[in-house]
């Protein structure tokens, strides 16, 4: 959703109107500062407001890739999905810093406006509150979200269970994944996707750069279900984990235990190329 127009804005120009009206004799050099003031806020918001609505659609266009990637979850494709959702994350976290400081432009605008209605008009004017009322509503607005299923809600199919986690991690909500995974795991541990949810505990954690404990939840995967679907990605995985916490040997390791135990899946190519690497440094 895009944002509305900077409702405080408009309110700052409606009073800079009335403050003309009301007494055109007293439109003096200040009344001329303040309104250059208000409309180079003005100028401003609605600059800010275009680059907010193009990271919208960066963001946008970045969900819908990564939704093609969210497989790897289920069926350890070589497609990772945590760098795209690391994108995702960065990219709301732009908007984020966008929407805060439209928010204070917007504030600021009608700060230098309630000088205008203070000095222009004899009584006090209900438009600051008016602002601040709207103000508070869109602060609402943002803050309100969706409540998602939470890991004790009652669910007709494990599916569900699993699929809601997916979905919470693939938006960038990666402690709630975690948690949810983690879930998973301890309720339905002996359905056929719980080594898939105990690496999306690993994944959750490893996007959140706590890399100790992704190393921890990776490695549970090849311990708990070590005929399961997922240890080559697990392998993986936990190779990449050690080099980002600069241990070498042990990234050396598990890619070696990876390309000799699975030799014909996706990851062992990847780690044989993380190997040469390694070795030629």
């Amino acid at each position: 959703m895009r944002l509305a127009a900077p409702r405080g804005l408009v309110a700052a120009s409606a009073i800079l109107a009335l403050a003309l009206v009301a007494g055109p004799g007293c439109y003096s050099k200040r009344f001329r500062t303040l309104e250059e003031s208000v409309t180079s806020l003005s100028r401003q918001a609605d600059s800010l407001q275009v680059e907010h609505d193009r990271t919208r659609d960066e963001l946008d266009a970045t969900r819908a890739e990564l939704g093609q990637t969210t497989r790897s979850l289920r069926a350890g494709s070589e497609t990772s999905v945590q760098e795209m959702a690391a994108r995702v994350e960065q990219i709301e976290a732009r908007l984020d810093e966008q929407s805060q400081l439209l928010n204070e432009i917007q504030q600021r605008a009608r700060t230098r406006s309630l000088g205008l209605d203070s000095t222009s008009v004899g009584g006090a004017s209900t438009a600051p509150h008016a602002g601040a009322a709207v103000a508070a509503g869109a602060g609402a607005a943002k803050l309100a979200k969706p409540a998602a299923a939470k890991p004790g809600d009652v669910r007709v199919d494990p599916t569900a269970a699993y699929d809601q986690a997916v979905a919470d991690f693939t938006q960038g909500r990666f402690p709630l994944a975690q948690r949810e995974f983690r879930e998973f795991v301890d309720t339905y541990g002996s359905s056929e996707l719980a080594d898939n949810a105990q690496y999306g505990v690993g994944e959750s954690f490893y996007a959140q750069g706590q890399y100790d404990s992704a190393a921890v939840e990776y490695r549970q995967v090849v311990e708990a279900w070590p005929s399961g679907d997922k240890v080559p990605a697990a392998l993986y995985k936990l190779g990449v984990t050690y080099q980002k916490m600069n241990l070498p040997a042990e990234a050396k390791t598990t890619y070696s235990t990876l390309v000799e135990k699975h030799p014909r899946s996706g990851e062992a190519k990847l780690a044989t190329e993380r190997l040469r690497e390694l070795e030629s440094r």
